[in-house]
């Protein structure tokens, strides 16, 4: 096994990444503490991690995809932010499911949803 991650999932760590510094930026903790994880899990070469990824990304509550960025939820967002930011958040988290997905089949890895 090498070391280095395959392309597949480094471009569903990216994913995670740019997702997770969305968050990070309007002050979420949990979430983007879970995302890191799955970065550094997926990172060292921990296959397992590809359906958490996607088990994230397609979940109910309290999974990434359940989450929505408001000052009602404690986030630091400014109310006229609120939908761009969630639109580009779901983007994202689309992006993680399709990433995850392709990773998934480059592993022969069944997912659950």
């Amino acid at each position: 096994r090498s070391h280095m991650p395959s392309t597949e999932i480094s471009s569903l760590v990216d994913a995670l990444a740019q997702t997770r510094s969305l968050l990070l930026k309007h002050g979420d903790k949990f979430t983007a503490q879970r995302l890191h994880e799955l970065e550094a899990s997926l990172s060292e070469g921990d296959t397992s991690a590809i359906g958490s990824a996607v088990s994230e990304a397609t979940g109910g509550m309290g999974s990434l995809n359940d989450r929505y960025l408001c000052v009602e939820n404690g986030d630091t967002i400014e109310p006229h932010e609120v939908a761009a930011v969630n639109a580009r958040l779901q983007r994202l988290v689309k992006e993680v499911e399709q990433r995850g997905r392709v990773a998934a089949a480059a592993y022969d890895i069944r997912l659950m949803r």
